[in-house]
């Protein structure tokens, strides 16, 4: 992966000197090099693994630079940087180059014509601009901008409320005044003189194309495309580790790569007497794959936080901090790692009954925000913590913003979850993961794919939703896999397709009454729900970033009451109360990060 800086500057000493400057900070981990680009006003600066794919040229012409690999469309080769460059060597508000996949973003530039900057189709690498009359910055992370003599720091309220209600960036907004991040689908399109521009590329494509198909047809039809997703993104001449968890994503994704003869050493990430792992080994097994476990210890909770805050800006939310551990144990294992990323939101529809209201039988936007607002801080606590002088209304103005960003996306309210889910809470909250772990393999994410989304995007929600084609197709074409245990993030690990002896024990153990004294029993020895273990806000790991934190809780307080914010995130010596400890602390530990930031930015 790639820690990048692009900078267009015409006055040579002062571009000069922020290289300088900012080349010793790129590297947010050890093992990175720092490389350079440059030609007339343009310079590219950035650290990355030896063995990262950078593809890059400059000349008279000008300069391009692909950070990952981009994949154009009906193929599976990779283009490089001076193919990109001619590519994108017209304005894409008049000429629309078609839109790229893979894990990658980048940069293509013309002395007298500007900057073009782009990613992938759901923009899960990110990409920051911010611009300042004759000058461009751009970069993977906003948190080196400052040291440019042009940027001007301070806060954006407005930033910091979607983030508080959702837990991760919405609209576009920073915690940083005038900074955005590039939005999904969209190219960065500057010239001198001219603020910058987004211009659409992409769109996840949704219509009622199969609505007349059979559940049949629409599994048999998912199950094409998820294996030629698959052969696109990791094709058998590659090395590839895998993350398998005991879940259902990542055991389709491992039984599609054998399938197509790939065979990578499968890592699981947890301890030993996790569910997670117990159901993991047996899917490796199967397979013949090699399989390692991965733990990523509570001591180094504090470390990854540190990095999340400064280098993601609570632009992912700040739940997931133990992905900046994950790196080290990548290296050397193989230059490229496979996840499931986002499977269960697009194929799975995971996330579609989130505006389903059972009581009036009805697909709402309220329903909606209620689940998504549980992540982030209810409206009510949130106007009670925000100083009304500094923030006015901008927590009804973002709900309402909110509303009609999700409206504008389809007009079903299937398809209207859907899209939102993916351009938000998949791409910052799970997708967000992948910037890290890139600092140790390239992460190929092969659900990502323009005919996967296409095709699920033509799909009712009835077989989408709860993950009914999903299961469906990986009972029909991966039976072995179907009869192993499954972990559901609960102590139900029963699996899709069980065995009569399975069920036999079931019975006999719900007979004798065996299964309470087990629950019991489990409960006494320890969380084994991987999960619930790590994201524990009263557990060692947390526990030691809250200290860390709470120095820094004074330099908030011109923006928060501190009564409501000790009542939101006490002290660290205080338990938080929290009735499910994955979604009740996640409001807290946003606001924790936000500390952190505070640290370097307030």
């Amino acid at each position: 992966m790639a820690n990048f800086v692009i900078i267009v500057d015409p006055d040579t000493e002062r571009r000069t000197r922020f290289v300088e400057t900012i080349k010793p900070l790129l590297p947010p981990v050890d093992g990175l090099q720092t490389t350079t680009e440059a030609t007339g006003d343009f310079c590219a600066v950035w650290a990355s693994r030896e063995d990262a794919p950078v593809s890059r040229v400059a000349d008279g012409a000008g300069a391009a630079v692909i950070w990952g690999e981009a994949i154009p469309r009906e193929s599976s080769e990779r283009l490089d940087a001076a193919r990109l460059r001619d590519l994108w060597r017209e304005d894409p508000a008049l000429h629309r180059p078609p839109p790229l996949e893979g894990f990658h973003a980048a940069v293509a530039y013309r002395p007298g014509s500007g900057v073009v900057v782009g990613a992938d189709l759901l923009g899960l690498f990110p990409v920051y601009h911010y611009a300042a009359g004759e000058v461009l910055l751009v970069g993977s992370s906003p948190e080196l901008f400052r040291h440019h003599p042009a940027f001007r720091a301070g806060l954006d309220l407005a930033g910091l409320v979607g983030i508080l209600l959702t837990m991760h960036s919405f609209d576009g907004r920073t915690l940083l005044q005038g900074v955005r991040r590039l939005a999904a689908g969209h190219l960065l399109v500057w010239r001198p003189g001219s603020p910058p521009r987004e211009v659409q590329q992409y769109a996840i494509p949704v219509s009622d194309r199969y609505a007349h198909l059979p559940f049949r047809a629409h599994v048999a039809l998912l199950h094409q495309v998820l294996d030629e997703a698959v052969a696109r993104h990791a094709p058998g001449s590659g090395r590839y580790s895998l993350l398998l968890s005991g879940g259902l994503d990542s055991r389709m994704l491992a039984g599609y790569l054998r399938r197509n003869g790939v065979a990578p050493v499968a890592l699981t990430l947890g301890l030993p007497t996790d569910i997670e792992m117990r159901c993991a080994i047996p899917v490796a097994r199967t397979l013949g794959l090699d399989h390692r476990g991965v733990d990523i210890a509570f001591e180094q909770y504090p470390r990854c936080a540190d990095l999340q805050a400064r280098w993601e800006h609570l632009t992912n939310g700040f739940n997931d901090v133990m992905h900046w551990g994950i790196y080290p144990h990548l290296r050397g294992v193989a230059p490229r790692v496979i996840t499931g990323y986002l499977m269960d939101a697009i194929v799975g529809g995971s996330h579609i009954t989130w505006a389903y209201s059972p009581a009036n039988n009805a697909m709402t936007f309220e329903r909606f925000f209620d689940r998504i607002n549980r992540w982030g801080i209810r409206p009510g606590v949130l106007q009670r913590l925000l100083r009304r002088e500094v923030f006015g209304d901008l927590v009804q103005e973002t709900i309402a913003r909110i509303r009609e960003v999700y409206q504008s996306y389809a007009d079903r309210e299937s398809q209207r979850a859907w899209c939102f889910d993916l351009h938000h809470r998949q791409r910052f909250h799970v997708g967000g993961g992948a910037w890290a772990l890139s600092f140790g393999a390239w992460p190929v994410l092969p659900a990502v794919d323009h005919r996967v989304l296409e095709t699920v995007g033509a799909m009712p929600a009835a077989t989408l939703a709860d993950r009914h084609a999903q299961q469906a197709l990986l009972c029909r074409r991966f039976p072995r896999l179907a009869r192993l245990p499954l972990d559901r993030n609960a102590y139900d690990t029963e699996p899709l397709r069980p065995r009569l002896r399975y069920l036999l024990v079931k019975g006999l153990s719900r007979q004798l009454g065996l299964h309470r004294l087990r629950r019991v029993w489990e409960r006494r020895n320890g969380e084994r729900r991987y999960y619930y273990r790590i994201y524990d806000i009263n557990g060692p790991g947390w526990v030691a970033v809250r200290r860390g934190a709470e120095p820094h809780r004074e330099r908030v307080l011109h923006l928060f009451h501190p009564e409501v914010l000790a009542e939101v995130l006490p002290a660290p010596d205080q338990p938080l109360p929290c009735r499910d400890g994955i979604i009740d602390a996640s409001g807290a530990k946003t606001l924790l990060g936000f500390l952190l930031w505070a640290r370097d930015h307030l």
